[in-house]
């Protein structure tokens, strides 16, 4: 403006003052988005679902309030993503978005993310961008909005013969004689050495001349444990899926499941219902690989309740699962699943399989291709 209005004094004429007159509005927009409250705008996040499945959908919708109706050239949105967003490839997620609000007030923005990564998706902000005509003046806000999107695992409904086979379930429902109540006495026989004297039957002492105690009904305790294997692995979102269809499958035939990781010490309770499978899913959402053993301690400490079915999932063999595993010998079902075809076993993990039967752990095998394509007839059979 200055080097155009000295032009338009010095020279004089139409044409230096037309250049000067030309350029004035031009100068004053700039001027004005020097001191347009950006931070003035108001932001509103809503999605379709707050939860979803792996590979879903989820429609983003952002509305954006000013308090004047200042025309602005344009606008540029920029979603800042979660990180693990951003590395995933073929997502179809868009970053950016350029829109021309002119003179509107309310402004709507509409997208989607489409193939979610499983885990917990944290956005946390917004950044705007406007400018003049001439890229003169930029001016640029960011806004928090913070907004979480826990994707869970997928799943696949597992056959309940392969249920059966894999965990015995049915002969090996782990039985244990539970606090033995008087409510499930279902007769009477000899005393034997450990009894306490509390079962002792005094009408039967007296008319047999013998001693003889109660006769408890065995109850059978129909809990599993799905424990995972965190250490990094090629299989490690295979070991996520197969979980969370066996925590399915399992809730859904009405069996208690508790869940643990070998990443953390916080051992998830059993229980039914499906207010367990949302807890189950939702750890398994945010479980990462990790090279620590938190749960080596609870297992020796048998933090673990016993006589229960113990499933541990693991990408591959070793030692130290083996014995990661065999800490928890209270229990009476004790099964390692390796995500791996028994084909191709390395003799030293050969060598683990065969150890680990000679202690009681049953070793099964899932290839990875049969959970992708949910073939649980080939599983069974």
């Amino acid at each position: 403006m200055a080097t155009s209005f000295c032009f338009a004094m010095f020279q004089g004429g139409f044409v230096s003052w037309f250049i000067f007159y030309s350029f004035l509005p031009f100068a004053a927009y700039a001027m004005i988005l020097l001191f347009y409250p950006l931070h003035s705008i108001t932001v509103e996040r809503n999605v379709s679902k707050r939860e979803c499945q792996a590979g879903e959908t989820v429609e983003m919708n952002l509305t954006f309030t000013r308090k004047n109706r200042l025309p602005l050239l344009f606008l540029v949105i920029e979603e800042e993503l979660p990180g693990d967003m951003e590395d995933s490839e073929d997502s179809g997620i868009y970053r950016k978005a350029l829109i021309f609000p002119g003179c509107k007030r309310t402004i709507s923005l509409s997208y989607a993310l489409e193939g979610l990564p499983r885990g917990e998706h944290r956005f946390q902000s917004i950044r705007f961008l406007i400018g003049d005509f001439f890229g003169l003046v930029e001016k640029e806000a960011i806004f928090d909005s913070p907004m979480n999107i826990t994707v869970f695992p997928t799943y696949h409904e597992l056959d309940s013969l392969y249920l059966d086979q894999l965990f015995n379930q049915g002969q090996a429902g782990p039985t244990k004689k539970t606090h033995r109540e008087h409510s499930v006495v279902s007769g009477v026989r000899e005393y034997q050495p450990g009894d306490q004297l509390s079962w002792i039957n005094w009408k039967a002492t007296a008319r047999t001349s013998e001693i003889m105690t109660k006769e408890f009904e065995v109850q059978k305790n129909r809990d599993v444990w799905i424990i995972l294997d965190n250490q990094p692995s090629i299989s490690f979102e295979e070991s996520i899926i197969a979980a969370a269809s066996f925590v399915h499958s399992l809730l859904k035939k009405g069996i208690q499941v508790g869940y643990a990781s070998t990443s953390s010490s916080l051992i998830l309770p059993a229980a039914a219902g499906r207010n367990q499978r949302r807890k189950i899913f939702t750890r398994l959402a945010k479980e990462r690989t990790d090279e620590t053993n938190a749960l080596a301690d609870k297992g020796r400490k048998g933090n673990l309740p016993a006589n229960v079915a113990v499933i541990f999932i693991v990408s591959d063999l070793t030692r130290e699962k083996m014995e990661l595993l065999n800490a928890f010998r209270t229990n009476r079902g004790l099964t390692m699943l390796c995500m791996k075809n028994p084909e191709n076993l390395l003799d030293e993990e050969k060598r683990v399989m065969t150890t680990a039967m000679t202690k009681g752990i049953k070793v099964s095998f899932i290839e990875p291709e049969q959970l992708r394509f949910d073939r649980t007839g080939v599983m069974a059979k």
